[in-house]
């Protein structure tokens, strides 16, 4: 088979694949079929197209090895996951269709969770939770099937490790991440548990050693600031937003808005890229507060990026590369809710201080978690299977404090090291976001020059890595200061 046949057939293939998890999520289909678009398009995970692509990419140089170079990392990784296509549908099915029963009340799988978070009850949310728990553990044993063929096929393809296939063909250096990131924990440990401790004692009665993930996610609801992000407004202000800039949402014909409520319906906003840039679904269910909003203003970002990216683009280029990009560009849209000149404009807040010490602490628990993260699933992906729930348990604690379920060990893991590229991505939004405020101020979000800068990055699809942006625009490659100084100095 030729490139550019594989080229033709990778897009087909990813069209149809973001259709069927768009469908699920949107919760218009119960049952995820995609190991039959896999099937159809077996051909393109072959070895022997691996390995014929592999030898093209070896011998190029200039732009015919940056695409060979994307092309042969997605077909690595759908190789991979093509090996566990039952497995992975088994398990996203019992999730879409499962239920939990808690005190007479039924809710699907999905939906506890958004109950879960918003229930001031420590009891009933325990129960919740406990019922949650228990549906993972009935999907445990698919995911552990899926893991090991997983690092089979890993050692298959001629690498030591899972580890050592995943930094080859993402071309990041996963133990100097973590290495940078174990600095990050040590200089914001104090802070981080300091003031995560006062706020779990008075919000969910509990230390934060004592405290459940649950308790977590109850004290990052943050009821007291909903005033501020009404469910009727969630949509009207992401508008109001981008036309600051110049964005017309209503005006772009390729991103589509499904904001229709379904039973099924993923509560969490998502972004599926179902041909880039002509079709962009932008899902989302708004339930009202700062992480509702944070969550839409993030799939947003994917959408514009997606939307904006030109059409005439190579496919590595539209679809494939380096995914720290869109999710920096999805971070710079969520963390507009840090900006206090955005909250006073847009929600009305004119004594943010509260606010914005809230909001860093939350940005602040996720890099700590997604370190973490990282951590493990090094370990996981080195060590395997055995002792993994406990080393999940201990590695999340050790950052987090407050206690981890031993049965997440591998619903909390992506595949690919994808928390990876949100760290990178972090790093890249904080950097990012200030060429923007130098250039146009502290309310870049209002001016038309700011909007017209980001569809000019938005238009490179992802042709190029966050080193090779940032270094375009005056640094030397990912930089860690920016983001500690901004959040250490927002949480003093």
């Amino acid at each position: 088979m030729n490139i550019d046949q594989i080229r033709s057939d990778l897009e087909e293939f990813n069209s149809l694949l973001d259709q069927e998890y768009y469908l699920n999520g949107a919760g218009l289909k119960d049952k995820i079929e995609a190991a039959k678009i896999y099937e159809k398009y077996g051909h393109l995970f072959k070895r022997a197209i691996l390995d014929e692509v592999q030898k093209e990419a070896r011998s190029a140089d200039g732009e015919k090895e940056r695409r060979l170079r994307y092309l042969r990392s997605f077909l690595f990784g759908n190789y991979m996951e093509n090996r566990v296509k039952q497995l992975s549908d088994k398990a996203t099915t019992v999730e879409s269709e499962a239920t939990v029963t808690v005190a007479g009340d039924t809710y699907p799988f999905r939906q506890a969770a958004v109950v879960m978070v918003n229930e001031p009850n420590r009891k009933k949310r325990a129960s919740i939770f406990g019922a949650r728990n228990r549906v993972i553990e009935t999907i445990n044993p698919t995911l552990e099937e899926r893991m090991l063929v997983l690092h089979k096929t890993a050692h298959e393809l001629g690498y030591s490790d899972y580890v050592k296939l995943y930094e080859d063909i993402k071309s990041i250096q996963l133990e100097s991440l973590d290495l940078l990131l174990r600095s990050f924990l040590e200089k914001t440990k104090a802070s981080y548990t300091t003031q995560l401790g006062e706020l779990t004692k008075t919000q969910a009665g509990a230390t934060l050693p004592e405290a459940e993930k649950h308790d977590i996610s109850y004290v990052f609801r943050a009821i007291e600031f909903d005033s501020f992000f009404r469910r009727e407004k969630a949509i009207e202000t992401l508008k109001r937003t981008l036309a600051g800039m110049g964005i017309r949402l209503d005006e772009q014909r390729n991103i589509h808005l499904d904001v229709e409520e379904r039973p099924k319906k993923t509560p969490r906003a998502f972004v599926s890229p179902i041909k880039v840039p002509d079709d962009v679904r932008l899902v989302v269910m708004p339930q009202g507060g700062h992480d509702d909003y944070a969550s839409i203003f993030h799939e947003a970002g994917h959408a514009e990026h997606y939307g904006s990216t030109r059409s005439d683009l190579p496919v590595e280029y539209r679809y494939l590369g380096d995914n720290s990009l869109t999710e920096g560009y999805a971070f710079l849209m969520e963390y507009l809710l840090t900006n206090p000149h955005w909250l006073a404009k847009y929600t009305g807040m004119r004594e943010p201080r509260a606010f914005l010490k809230f909001v860093y602490l939350y940005k602040l628990y996720f890099l700590r978690r997604y370190a973490a993260k990282l951590t493990y699933e090094l370990a996981l992906h080195r060590k395997g299977l055995k002792d993994a729930p406990n080393r999940y348990k201990e590695t999340l604690e050790l950052s987090l404090v407050f206690k981890h379920p031993a049965s997440h060990y591998l619903m909390d893991v992506d595949d690919g090291f994808y928390c990876a590229n949100y760290l990178r991505a972090w790093i890249f939004e904080s950097q990012v976001k200030r060429i923007l405020t130098e250039r146009f101020g502290e309310d870049w979000f209002l001016k038309r020059g700011a909007g017209i800068q980001l569809q000019k990055w938005w238009s490179l699809g992802q042709k190029y890595q966050v080193e090779e942006m940032l270094r375009d625009l005056g640094y030397k490659g990912l930089d860690l200061n920016p983001l500690v100084e901004e959040i250490t100095s927002s949480l003093k």
